[in-house]
């Protein structure tokens, strides 16, 4: 498969499919620690100008002791919260997640 076909496929795939695929290349990358995040920042509807500080959420993925099959459901990021841990915030389609950045357990509702 070219860069390009797997670019168009990896593109056609529910967020659940392509988070969990991206989350098992990372973890296979070394010593450096990737993660996925959802940013947000305020737009002018006027002007289209973005202003303001960026915020990032973290996409933590579902806990495999409370979840068989981790790409079951495709609802969206929309469980929040964030890490009683590390504090970062945090975002998934599922309840009972583990944090992408330090590991621990986490209830989102």
């Amino acid at each position: 498969m070219s860069p390009y076909e797997l670019v168009t496929h990896l593109r056609s795939l529910p967020d659940e499919w392509l988070m969990y695929l991206l989350r098992q290349v990372f973890e296979q990358r070394g010593e450096e620690r990737y993660f996925m995040a959802v940013s947000s920042r305020e737009r002018d509807p006027v002007s289209g100008q973005w202003s303001g500080r960026t915020d990032y959420t973290a996409v933590a993925h579902p806990d495999p002791e409370h979840y068989d099959d981790p790409l079951d459901v495709d609802w969206g990021l929309v469980q929040h919260g964030s890490c009683a841990g590390c504090q970062v915030s945090l975002a998934s389609s599922r309840k009972h997640v583990r944090c992408p950045l330090c590991g621990e357990p986490a209830y989102l509702t």
